[in-house]
């Protein structure tokens, strides 16, 4: 019985003996990051509506959405805020979300050294996520198009029916 373990040690390191090294230059060469990786959020104020329904779905209440209502039924989106000192990357707010708006897939090299500047308002986020479009040939990270030749705010949160206010 001892034995029977050593030996299936031994043929997993067999196995793996003959193959090259997988080892990535980091600096110059980036590995690519799967599609459901749980990576920083980015936030496109095109596609909100302000429903706050990702605020509501977030455990830690990192996000904070404040809306005032328009003369049309939809609602202005005022605030709209990510903490990202508290976010844990659970991407709650990701599948909460019903029109894609928050998506994961931003940046993995956003370290800072000002605990202050993880503390994104919502200039800071459309920021992000313009250059993310600009950087994928204008793919959000979800691997759907964006319609090309409106920088910031493609519609400005003009919901559905079922959310106009009556």
């Amino acid at each position: 019985m001892f034995g029977i373990g050593i030996l299936k040690g031994l043929s997993v390191t067999l196995r793996y003996l003959g193959r090259r090294p997988f080892t990535t230059q980091y600096p110059d060469e980036l590995r690519p990051i799967p599609v459901n990786a749980r990576t920083n959020l980015l936030w496109f104020e095109e596609r909100c509506t302000g429903c706050s329904t990702c605020a509501q779905a977030c455990p830690d209440g990192c996000i904070l959405v404040q809306t005032t209502p328009r003369e049309d039924g939809s609602l202005n989106i005022d605030r709209y805020e990510i903490d990202f000192r508290l976010c844990m990357y659970c991407a709650l707010c990701v599948e909460a979300c019903p029109y894609e708006a928050i998506q994961a897939g931003g940046p993995l090299d956003d370290a800072a050294y000002n605990w202050d500047d993880l503390y994104r308002d919502k200039h800071a986020l459309t920021k992000m996520a313009q250059q993310h479009l600009r950087t994928h040939d204008h793919t959000y990270p979800n691997g759907r198009k964006a319609p090309i030749g409106e920088e910031i705010p493609l519609h400005l949160g003009k919901p559905v029916e079922r959310d106009r206010v009556r």
